[in-house]
């Protein structure tokens, strides 16, 4: 995995611009060569058109191969240097504990004023909680942000 990892770090960016430049010729010869019968198509004919599909599915397959790339690369990153990765690990257990507090914590809302739309759209009460408690987790998140920078701005500013 070492050997993977240095060849992607001397090539790694020579590779994407050379398939992104692949798929985007694929992509820009079929939206041409059809591009005329596409025209030619009624208008609620044209939303039916595959024509663009390939640019679609493209898209869609590299963010999930992008994905697997990641997490296969943090993971061995993990496993290969624990020591480092400590922090990573710490903060991953504080991050699901407080999520998991969240969620027991968390108003289902089936009695509250969007009880209603829970039941129209068939919303049980656990998926109902996950999505309260990673929206609160997700404000927090975005506080303690905000917050860090300003305190990192503020050191900034007496330090120098």
């Amino acid at each position: 995995m070492s050997k993977l990892y240095n060849i992607l770090i001397k090539h790694g960016q020579l590779f994407a611009i050379i398939l992104s430049v692949l798929i985007v010729g694929i992509f820009f010869l079929i939206v041409t060569s059809g591009s005329e019968t596409f025209d030619q198509l009624p208008e609620e004919e044209q939303y039916l058109s595959t024509i663009f599909d390939f640019g679609l599915y493209a898209a869609f397959y590299l963010i999930i191969i992008n994905a697997i790339i990641a997490l296969a690369f943090g993971v061995w990153f993990i496993i290969a240097e624990p020591k480092r990765s400590l922090k990573l690990i710490i903060g991953l257990v504080v991050l699901i504990v407080f999520g998991l507090i969240l969620y027991s914590t968390a108003d289902a809302g089936l009695d509250g004023p969007i009880a209603g739309t829970l039941s129209r759209f068939d919303i049980s009460e656990g998926v109902s909680r996950f999505v309260s408690a990673g929206l609160s987790t997700t404000i927090v998140l975005i506080a303690l942000a905000a917050l860090s920078i300003v305190v990192a701005e503020v050191i900034n500013l007496i330090k120098n």
